[in-house]
Order: C-alpha cells, then structure tokens, then sequence
C-alpha cells in the first residue's frame, strides 16, 4: 500500500503492517493528531464510540477503551486513518452534522448494503483502505502459506472451505493463526481473504442446498396435512 511505503520503504518486507510508522509519519509530516487516552462517549444511535476522525483540526481519536495494539484496536486505527487520508477534503456538510466522523462497531465492520448513502459509502471505503493498511496482501499472503505449509494444508497460497468437518476446523486453525501473526481478529482476516479473492467459501452453498430440501419438505408436509383436513371435512 502506497501510504504505509511513503513513511516505510521496507513495509511490504516487514512481519506485521507498519501502522505505527504510518501514524507517526502523519504526525511528523501532516500536523495530524493522534489521541487515545478519551473516553469518546455514544454515537447519535446510542452505541459506544470506538473512533472519530475530526476535520479540522484533523485528528484521530480511539476510545480509551480499546487495548493498545489489540486487533480491535489496530483496526479502528486504520480505519481512522482512511477517513484521514481519503475523506480529509470532502465536502463534510453532505455526510454528516458534526465536524467529525463518528464511528460505532456497525461503522467499523466490513459489509455491502443496498440502497447506500454516500456515509455509507464513506464508511465501506475507509473498511477497504484499513483492510489493505492492516493486512497487507504481500505480507498477509506470506503468512499464509508458512501457516498452511505447517498445518499440512495443501494447494498453499488460496483456501477452500466447505462444511466437512476437517475443512472447517483448519479453516478456524488458520484463522486464528494468521489472527495472531498479523495483530487481526479472525473475522477481519477472514474479510481480507475474500476481498482478496483467496478465499473460496463454499459453506454456503450446503447451507443454501440444505435450506431449499427443508422448504421443499416443510412444503410437502404442509401440502399433505391440507389434504387430511379436507378429506375429515
């Protein structure tokens, strides 16, 4: 990722992402301020703050109650730092009544909703940028094959997932490994994996199989007990 190499040339080669050089690349550099000792309140829809960026003065905060360099931590950090390095310039008026962006754990994970409004999709982009910024493809991929190389998982460097129980349990083996080795939470890694493309889950196919047999006999019963209550009429 360009901004993590603009304040660490070797980012890319390192173990872990560079997010603190980045963050303190934006101190040095952007006059950016980085506060983590506040408690941040609620959020307009009454849930606890995690994180705020404010426009100006810029400044990210994290809430007191996230653990220094905890995976939840780590994350909202680069999610912050995405509004910082992507949002800094808009048009504020058009997303938001405050002069900050306020974020509540919905704001913070990853999902796809219809019919979004552009703080949705302010939201989704800074998901994407702290995907990229915490679990770098070099280095997430790295990872992975020395941990699918240990565990014995063939066809190293992708993953497939269905719902036999060997598959799923080195799938959660795997998860919770790389969650360890890059400083992530199992679903965030997970999210990275399939935003990458690395990951083909096929769990949901079963279940979506599974599912329709069961409609399709719920029918069939229902179907039969209609029957039996016309022919007592």
């Amino acid at each position: 990722m360009a901004v993590a190499l603009l304040f660490d040339p070797k980012a890319l080669d390192r173990s872990r992402s560079s997010i603190y050089s980045v963050a303190r690349g934006l101190a040095e550099n952007c006059d950016l301020q980085f506060v983590f000792d506040q408690k941040l309140g609620v959020g307009p829809k009454g849930g606890k703050v995690l994180g705020r960026f404010d426009f100006a003065p810029p400044r990210i905060l994290i809430d007191e109650f996230l653990k220094k360099d905890s995976p939840r931590f780590r994350w909202t950090l680069c999610h912050e730092i995405g509004h910082y390095v992507l949002h800094r310039k808009i048009d504020r008026r058009r997303i938001s009544r405050h002069d900050s962006l306020i974020d509540c754990r919905p704001e913070l994970f990853p999902r796809r909703t219809a019919g979004w409004s552009d703080l949705h999709w302010i939201e989704w982009e800074a998901n994407q940028f702290a995907g990229a910024l915490l679990l770098p493809e070099p280095i997430l991929k790295r990872e992975l094959i020395r941990i699918q190389t240990e565990l014995g998982i063939p066809n190293v460097g992708s993953v497939y997932v269905d719902d036999q129980s060997q598959n799923l349990s080195d799938f959660r083996e795997l998860l919770s490994r790389l969650g360890k080795a890059l400083g992530a939470s199992r679903r965030m890694v997970q999210y990275r994996l399939s935003d990458l493309r690395i990951l083909n889950d096929a769990r949901h196919a079963i279940h979506d199989s599974a599912l329709r047999s069961v409609a399709a006999l719920k029918a069939i019963v229902l179907s039969g007990l209609n029957h039996q209550a016309r022919s007592h009429r």
